[in-house]
């Protein structure tokens, strides 16, 4: 996510909806704050900061998400997931 005009951070995403997500972010956001959420294979999602403390953020989705992003987003593999991929072949 972005976290000032020049900085990107990683974040995890643990909830989502049309409407906007959870973040585990381990920061403080200003709240009201514009951001964008980068997720791979995606578009930026533009989103405004609605709670924060120093652990967890939730955005607002500046335009609702179609449901079949959502689908799709939750169906990703995490990074657990990805990390426990073998080559077909070795």
């Amino acid at each position: 996510m972005k976290e000032s005009r020049f900085c990107f951070q990683d974040v995890r995403l643990v909830e989502i909806s049309r409407l906007g997500c959870r973040l585990e972010t381990g920061f403080l956001l200003e709240l009201g704050m514009e951001t964008v959420l980068r997720l791979p294979g995606f578009k930026p999602l533009p989103a405004r900061v609605v709670w924060s403390n120093r652990a967890a953020a939730g955005l607002q989705f500046l335009a609702p998400l179609h449901p079949g992003v959502v689908t799709h987003i939750i169906s990703l593999p995490t990074p657990e997931q990805q990390a426990s991929y073998r080559p077909l072949s070795e």
